[in-house]
């Protein structure tokens, strides 16, 4: 099963019959939005000790499934 992002691009190019168009926006897009996050992870990672990132890393997901099960799902936009 893909991600979002995957089943969007389908769904636009099966709508608009541009798969070229669409699959380079799409790409575009993804290069644009994550581009910047790994730089700015790869230039962390070599400033800060790993445990610490794994660490942040871990208490932030464990937060995020916490909250996921306490809040009720309109709170989530679900």
């Amino acid at each position: 099963m893909g991600d979002k992002t995957q089943v969007a691009t389908v769904v636009l190019a099966a709508r608009y019959e541009a798969l070229i168009q669409v699959v380079l926006g799409t790409t575009a897009g993804m290069m644009l939005a994550n581009g910047p996050v790994v730089f700015l992870g790869e230039r962390l990672t070599r400033r800060l000790p790993m445990t610490a990132v794994r660490r942040v890393s871990a208490g932030i997901f464990a937060l995020l499934a916490l909250l996921a099960f306490l809040l009720p799902p309109a709170a989530l936009g679900a």
